[in-house]
């Protein structure tokens, strides 16, 4: 039994069947976490410097050491049956709250807000499902990376928005505020991450690159005027890139084919922007791509008919006529793939895409429209 265990051994004999006790619990592993974390990321730095001058190895051993301990404090939550699967949701302004994992069925349910502050008044807002203990990577509209512990947010079992608070660990100045999240798995981060902005711009970094962005608190620059990001990802270089613009056009090209400073991904028109992305892996080729539309549509196109072109930078292929585009999605498996969808009233729409049918080419696509509202974020559950 490892130190962290016996010291958390007690706290957990009397969760059972306590859910009031479980909760105490909960808050105390999220300090305990949070100071782990603080003092990895502490050591980080002290080991970036340090690697000028040959010193390096304590302070590695010190990282490795405290993420053993996090690791090992995280998996004895999750053995005593404290972690629970919920729906990441994010403001622009940084605010966050976990909600309660709906049950997995079709299903419309009601996100709760205040009065005064409408769902559609929070926009743009992102959505991202795991469980309370992952983590997720937050990129900025200064282009600046930050992380947000899972456990610094906190819980609404009544999917209540009131229930949000301010994550201090985004450190938003003023001005600054949040442009992408993504789900990421500190304990085993990815290879390299893929970050896309309005104007189509694409750059992949490896993950050692992107935690010194982060580390240092340092801004990257855009080579676009007034442009920012809007997606952000874990991305494999054997696999490509799909782009979904606003006004429903589309373009893919291989990973490999951009640079490392970066480059156009897609021509666009004058009046559109870039809007979602997949990354499409080629080992585990996705079946299909789903597409969602902010007007409340959504289908689903084989990957064989979303032709790649050999580089970066073509102009897009129109879809279907009047698809506002919103997000999208490659599709490895088809078992009971569930989608929610947050509309601009606040509804919470669980949609099953098991019985939608796949479109072998654009000219074929029929969308299903489930929602007469406007959707205004999505995420696979």
């Amino acid at each position: 039994m490892s130190l962290i265990e016996r010291d958390l051994t007690w706290l957990t004999a009397e969760a059972r069947n306590d859910s009031d006790t479980a909760q105490q619990i909960i808050e105390a592993l999220a300090e305990r976490a949070q100071t782990l974390q603080r003092q990895a990321d502490e050591l980080r730095a002290e080991t970036a410097l340090l690697k000028r001058t040959g010193g390096q190895q304590t302070s590695l051993e010190q990282v490795q050491r405290l993420k053993t301990n996090l690791r090992d404090l995280r998996s004895l939550a999750e053995r005593k049956g404290l972690n629970r699967d919920v729906i990441s949701m994010l403001a622009f302004s940084g605010h966050g709250v976990h909600l309660a994992a709906p049950a997995p069925l079709e299903q419309t349910l009601t996100v709760l807000t205040a009065p005064d502050e409408p769902i559609d008044a929070l926009k743009p807002l992102y959505l991202s499902s795991g469980t309370w203990f992952d983590s997720l990577l937050a990129v900025t509209s200064k282009v600046r990376f930050a992380i947000v512990n899972g456990l610094s947010l906190r819980y609404s079992e009544k999917l209540d928005w009131r229930d949000a608070r301010s994550i201090s660990g985004l450190g938003l100045a003023r001005a600054e505020r949040v442009e992408a999240v993504c789900a990421l798995d500190e304990l085993h981060p990815p290879r390299a991450v893929l970050l896309v902005t309005r104007q189509g711009w694409v750059r992949v970094m490896s993950w050692s690159h992107a935690e010194t962005i982060l580390l240092s608190g340092q801004s990257m620059t855009l080579p676009g005027t007034g442009d920012s990001p809007v997606w952000i990802g874990p991305c494999d270089t054997d696999a490509d890139i799909l782009l979904l613009t606003r006004n429903g056009r589309w373009t893919r090209f291989p990973v490999g084919m951009i640079p490392s400073i970066g480059c156009s991904g897609v021509t666009l028109d004058q009046d559109d922007d870039v809007a979602a992305a997949a990354v499409l892996s080629r080992q585990n080729a996705p079946a299909a791509v789903w597409f969602i539309g902010s007007d409340g549509s959504l289908f689903a196109l084989a990957t064989e008919g979303l032709a790649p072109h050999k580089k970066p930078g073509a102009k897009p292929g129109p879809l279907t006529r009047r698809f506002v585009g919103l997000a999208c999605y490659g599709i490895t498996a088809r078992k009971n793939e569930l989608v929610a969808l947050l509309s601009s009233q606040g509804e919470l729409h669980i949609v099953s895409m098991k019985g939608l049918p796949i479109a072998s080419k654009p000219s074929d696509i029929q969308p299903l429209k489930v929602s007469s509202q406007r959707i205004i974020a999505a995420t696979l559950l």
